[in-house]
């Protein structure tokens, strides 16, 4: 009974042993690489999601170029055609109207022709997003003169009036909305070639149109600029 007793109790200890053994070299090894997997699983997806959001913003960077792309596509043709100039800048896209094609010479009112033109631009204008609308008027440097004076005492007040005409028939014709619309006046202050020439100042003549990208899509791209400045301002301070 004694030996009996005793050979069970070795058994026993022997089998915690090779629990203890087991436990040691086989399972606490095992479920330290289950934890870590476990770990780097989750460092893994919180890097995907990273990743993941990097690459929407930085497509979103990009919607407001993409925008000015398709703007100016659309105005090319109509370009060509009535010989005006269209170019991309900082907050959208500009499009340059000589006033000789809008305006009489001396006055503030549309001119047929420039009804016309106006009817052709409205079409990619009010489908143009929400992008807001300026309206910029501008003149050469000739002094206003004769029975005008009455009407315009300098060229601030003509390039108001006629920017303005431009904003009330893109709104009343057009019915682009007036939330969408806005109007500056640079009178003579403005110009983009010296008024030492006719030609020069027939080209400082003109109306422009800035059709603006849309704020959302404005502030992802200098959200997007921010951050990705910050990047590389935390990479060259680890770097140091």
């Amino acid at each position: 009974m004694k030996f009996l007793t005793y050979f069970l109790l070795l058994v026993i200890i022997g089998l915690g042993g090779y629990s203890t053994f087991f436990y040691i070299t086989e399972y606490k090894p095992l479920n330290q690489a289950v934890e870590g997997l476990k770990k780097e699983n989750r460092t893994l997806t919180g890097l995907v999601a990273k990743l993941k959001k990097a690459i929407e913003e930085k497509m979103d960077s990009v919607t407001g170029d993409s925008y000015k792309k398709n703007i100016i596509e659309g105005l090319s043709k109509i370009s060509t055609e009535e010989s005006f100039e269209i170019r991309r800048a900082e907050k959208g896209v500009e499009i340059s109207l000589p006033g000789l094609r809008l305006f009489n010479p001396g006055e503030e009112k549309l001119s047929s022709e420039g009804l016309l033109l106006l009817a052709k631009l409205g079409k990619i204008l009010k489908n143009a997003s929400t992008g807001e609308i300026k309206i910029e008027g501008h003149t050469d440097n000739t002094k206003i003169s004769g029975d005008l004076l009455k009407k315009f005492p300098t060229n601030w007040e003509l390039s108001v009036a006629r920017a303005v005409n431009v904003v009330r028939h893109l709104q009343e014709e057009v019915k682009i909305p007036p939330e969408r619309l806005s109007v500056v006046a640079y009178g003579q202050y403005r110009p983009i070639f010296p008024n030492n020439t006719e030609e020069h100042r027939q080209k400082n003549r003109r109306i422009v149109i800035v059709l603006e990208v849309p704020k959302g899509e404005m502030e992802k791209k200098t959200d997007t600029e921010v951050e990705e400045r910050e990047t590389r301002e935390e990479g060259e301070d680890s770097k140091e």
